[in-house]
């Protein structure tokens, strides 16, 4: 029960940045707070998000998964990732090493620049230092669609490894309290954080559906939502979210984001990756 009132009640001990966690310490207090919440569930399953702890809408969604609405877009980043070719000649395939695994080593502290990588900035920076031009790069005006095919065919082919964020310095250290400081921030008109949504009502109902849970949650990334018709990468969603409690958001891929996706996947460490994936 000390998990429940720690994060739970909210406060600002957590979210305070002069308050700095250890990153593994929090992890199982996250982990705890919701085996307080859903002691029936087993922690491995929590990479299905809110379909471990709704019978009916896992039976739908094992439905959809029988044929998944993914598979024409892990094709089309197949495709991107092996024929691509960037302006020095070269394939896409050549920047970050072999498609197998690859998305399980993401996101990564990088100790030479001090920042976090995550695994869709990398494929873009690799298009820039290729000599791509800054109109041609994957693709903000058109919302990323074609990094976020790409995205599924690499997690495609992570699919079944275990999530093993790795935390080795201070740098890293700092990145993750960053990010736990961003889920905690409150923002916009409605004065709502992450944890407001996915943590503190996490798996309850707004309305008919379920609010998606933090744990678990970059496993299952990118999805496939039948309600927008389309897929959705990690940051997409998360610049979703900001938005929508009406504020300007960061920027998909800014450090702000890597800093929060950091500290998300970090406490989604030995679950399995399972992306991607579908949700409503």
């Amino acid at each position: 029960m000390l998990a429940a009132s720690v994060l739970a009640t909210g406060g600002a001990i957590a979210a305070d940045a002069a308050n700095p966690s250890d990153p593994e310490e929090f992890r199982q207090l996250m982990v705890e707070f919701y085996e307080d919440r859903y002691p029936d569930v087993p922690f491995e399953d929590y990479n299905m998000g809110v379909y471990a702890i709704d019978d009916d809408a896992r039976s739908q969604w094992e439905g959809m998964m029988i044929f998944p609405q993914t598979d024409e877009y892990v094709a089309k980043g197949e495709a991107l990732w092996n024929e691509y070719t960037l302006p020095n000649g070269k394939k896409l395939s050549s920047c970050l090493g072999e498609a197998k695994g690859l998305r399980a080593k993401y996101p990564y502290f990088n100790e030479k620049d001090g920042k976090v990588h995550s695994l869709g900035l990398d494929i873009i920076n690799c298009q820039k230092n290729a000599g791509e031009a800054a109109d041609k790069v994957w693709d903000p005006k058109n919302n990323y669609k074609k990094l976020a095919n790409v995205l599924a065919y690499l997690a495609s082919e992570s699919n079944g490894m275990t999530n093993q964020v790795q935390i080795n310095s201070e740098g890293a250290k700092a990145a993750y309290n960053r990010g736990k400081e961003a889920w905690f921030r409150r923002t916009g008109r409605l004065d709502n954080s992450c944890a407001d949504c996915h943590q503190y009502h996490g798996g309850k109902y707004a309305r008919a559906e379920h609010l998606h849970m933090n744990l678990g949650n970059t496993t299952h990334m990118p999805v496939f939502r039948y309600s927008k018709g389309s897929m959705f990468t990690l940051h997409k969603r998360m610049y979703g979210c900001v938005r929508d409690t009406g504020t300007i958001p960061p920027k998909q891929y800014s450090d702000y984001l890597r800093d929060l996706e950091f500290f998300m996947s970090y406490n989604d460490n030995e679950l399995e990756l399972n992306g991607p994936n579908i949700r409503k």
